[in-house]
């Protein structure tokens, strides 16, 4: 077992928990390699149809990157970072079988872009979502007041810096142009029921009936044939019609 992580397969449905609340179950670089050998495990598992992927506690799904690991990284480990983030949330993008994001509390940075790895995401009604790594480097008041004033550690001396775990291609394909560019330029956290009217999130839930209702639908969706999953999402995917059915 992956310290931070949680993984428990019942009834054809695998919940994938991130588990460092008082963290707000910020990613470790062990929790990156702990998800790419879920996602191994359960592609080809018949046992598995739909995975959810959630975070502990009723704060935040995911807040991103742990700060102990920003802060410890050179310059070298700063774009291996960014490579084994990307890598890690294609795999969960390429997943053969369906899997959503369940959100409560606070998806912001890398949390938000892990979540966008994800086929849908669901919500609970006291949710925030946002890209906000550009305000880390903004004027006061528009820096997070737990900067405290300081310097950015991903704003290079010369250049910029931008998200760099799929989310400046996956917040497009999932909102529309214009509505991720104000997003990733104002850093702004969205409410739940801002993201469900802008399609960033399927549905939004009760608070207290969160549980309930992302354990129906992951029931709901493991109902279904394992077979006819995997080839509608596939088609889907890729943009496909099943025009000529094979003969059975």
């Amino acid at each position: 077992m992956t310290e931070g992580l949680d993984v428990a397969v019942k009834d054809r449905v695998c919940w994938i928990t991130l588990d460092r609340p008082k963290k707000l179950n910020s990613l470790t670089p062990e929790m990156m390699h702990g998800l790419r050998k879920v996602f191994t495990d359960i592609d080809d598992d018949p046992e598995v149809c739909v995975a959810v992927l959630q975070g502990a506690g009723e704060k935040g799904f995911c807040a991103g990157m742990d700060l102990d690991w920003s802060e410890s990284l050179t310059k070298a480990d700063r774009i291996e970072q960014g490579r084994l983030g990307e890598k890690t949330f294609s795999m969960m993008e390429r997943l053969s079988i369906p899997v959503f994001a369940a959100v409560r509390g606070y998806a912001v940075g890398g949390g938000l872009e892990l979540a966008l790895g994800a086929d849908f995401i669901v919500c609970a009604d006291n949710a925030k979502m946002g890209l906000v790594e550009i305000t880390l480097s903004a004027r006061p008041p528009h820096q997070p007041k737990f900067m405290d004033g300081k310097e950015d550690p991903d704003q290079p001396e010369v250049g910029g810096s931008a998200p760099g775990w799929g989310g400046l291609k996956r917040l497009p394909a999932r909102v529309g142009m214009a509505r991720a560019k104000e997003m990733l330029f104002t850093g702004v956290q969205l409410d739940a029921q801002r993201a469900l009217q802008i399609g960033l999130v399927n549905d939004v839930f009760p608070a207290d009936e969160f549980d309930e209702k992302v354990a129906a639908l992951a029931e709901r969706i493991a109902a279904m044939n394992r077979y006819n999953l995997r080839l509608v999402k596939e088609l889907v995917t890729a943009g496909y019609d099943w025009i000529e059915p094979h003969p059975s």
